[in-house]
């Protein structure tokens, strides 16, 4: 057998990344309440050090059941979409920011209508690989890898011809790039539409987030807690005696492990 130098494999790594990559992406939330189900594409725009994953559509057309809503309002930078009297979405432009020499992810997220920014670290999952097999995807040879990640378990297919790490959402940490990913419950899934390597479109990656205030995932979890508690006192207030109320958080792709609140 060959054998590669440490050198050789750098130079391997360097040359991978001496293009500039961008995949577009189908990515659907089947919700637990299939009212609020979406699906829209995203790109992913990855160099040596940086990336951007972005969706293309915010428009009311990514929701499945777009021929149930009946009043949209613009709150802000949201605009909120009304399915039903009990069913309410905020339609943002998502924007994920990594930098990997800082080890960096930043994001946005919405709690009731607020826009809020976290930050992350970009290696936020434990994977396991699965044994090496012939999967083909857009005629790149790939491998498959499991973790379990803030409630779900994830299958990523991931491929090492294109850029040795990388991948859309909070997805990463595997030897190559993620270019499609499944929630084993079918809840979150995101599938490659088209991969280019050496896109000419890709221009310098910027983080948009730089004068903004970045807290961490914790108190993202802690002030989002404290704004349903406040909803909850505003329902208690406008309640009859004798009526209890009550807000459970469920139906995210992420779980917030927030307790069921009562009053």
């Amino acid at each position: 057998m060959k054998k590669i130098s440490i050198l050789t494999l750098l130079l391997l790594n360097l040359n991978v990344f001496s293009q500039n990559v961008e995949i577009d992406y189908s990515v659907s939330e089947n919700t637990n309440d299939a009212i609020l189900s979406t699906s829209t594409t995203y790109k992913l725009a990855i160099n040596k050090n940086q990336s951007v994953y972005f969706n293309n559509n915010d428009s009311i057309k990514q929701f499945k059941h777009q021929n149930l809503i009946f009043d949209v309002e613009k709150i802000g930078e949201l605009t909120q979409v009304k399915l039903s009297d009990n069913h309410y979405a905020y339609i943002k432009q998502d924007f994920y920011y990594k930098n990997y020499e800082k080890d960096t992810l930043i994001y946005n997220e919405i709690i009731l209508n607020k826009k809020i920014f976290v930050g992350e670290k970009v290696n936020l999952f434990n994977w396991e690989i699965k044994p090496k097999s012939d999967t083909i995807v857009l005629d790149f040879k790939c491998q498959k890898a499991i973790a379990k990640f803030r409630g779900r378990i994830y299958e990523a297919t991931f491929s090492n011809e294109i850029a040795p790490y990388g991948g859309p959402w909070k997805f990463d940490g595997l030897p190559g790039l993620i270019i499609a990913v499944r929630s084993l419950d079918n809840y979150f899934v995101i599938e490659p539409i088209k991969i280019i390597k050496d896109s000419k479109s890709v221009n310098q990656i910027k983080n948009i987030y730089e004068t903004e205030k970045i807290i961490s995932w914790n108190l993202y979890r802690k002030t989002y807690e404290n704004k349903l508690k406040e909803q909850l006192k505003k329902l208690k207030s406008l309640s009859e005696d004798g009526e209890v109320g009550t807000i459970k958080i469920t139906d995210k792709i992420e779980d917030l492990e927030l307790p069921e609140m009562k009053f």
